[in-house]
């Protein structure tokens, strides 16, 4: 059902649009400048107001910003939180094993992510550290074919 507007005014939003960006360092350049640029809106002040909002981030964050443009074009956008996922890729580690095969030892490389780590996942997506949440943790890093350590990353690996 199409809705009559009487005033330009009551139109709502003109655009929405997903991006993906990294936070804590977004630049007015293309292909931010080219979209936002054809909705008359301020690149620069965009930027800048999307980093501030940011600016706690770590700029490793590859993050979904949703951005509404309004008729009057003004904007609003709101940014996805990190997925369970993308935690896990980001906090785990490449490790070194030596596998029996045949014509003896193998070394295969593995993604380890520290039971340290784990809780801090648990504690930032969940909010606690509940046993329920440490097995749905552990059924993404079986998924991703990872495996769970409790090593000391100061230790020296050559010892």
């Amino acid at each position: 059902m199409l809705k009559k507007y009487d005033d330009i005014d009551d139109l709502g939003p003109l655009n929405k649009f997903s991006i993906c960006l990294r936070m804590g360092s977004v630049e007015s350049g293309p292909p931010l400048s080219t979209i936002l640029g054809n909705f008359g809106i301020n690149t620069i002040k965009f930027v800048k107001d999307l980093n501030d909002y940011t600016s706690e981030l770590p700029t490793y964050f590859l993050l979904v910003v949703n951005v509404v443009i309004n008729s009057d074009r003004t904007y609003k956008f709101n940014i996805n939180e990190p997925s369970v996922t993308q935690f896990l890729r980001i906090l785990s580690k490449k490790k070194q094993i030596f596998v029996l095969s045949q014509g003896g030892f193998k070394a295969i490389d593995i993604k380890v992510i520290n039971i340290k780590d784990l809780l801090f996942i648990s504690r930032i997506k969940f909010n606690n550290e509940d046993d329920s949440s440490l097995r749905m943790l552990y059924g993404s890093i079986n998924s991703l074919d990872m495996y769970v350590s409790d090593e000391n990353e100061n230790e020296n690996e050559n010892e």
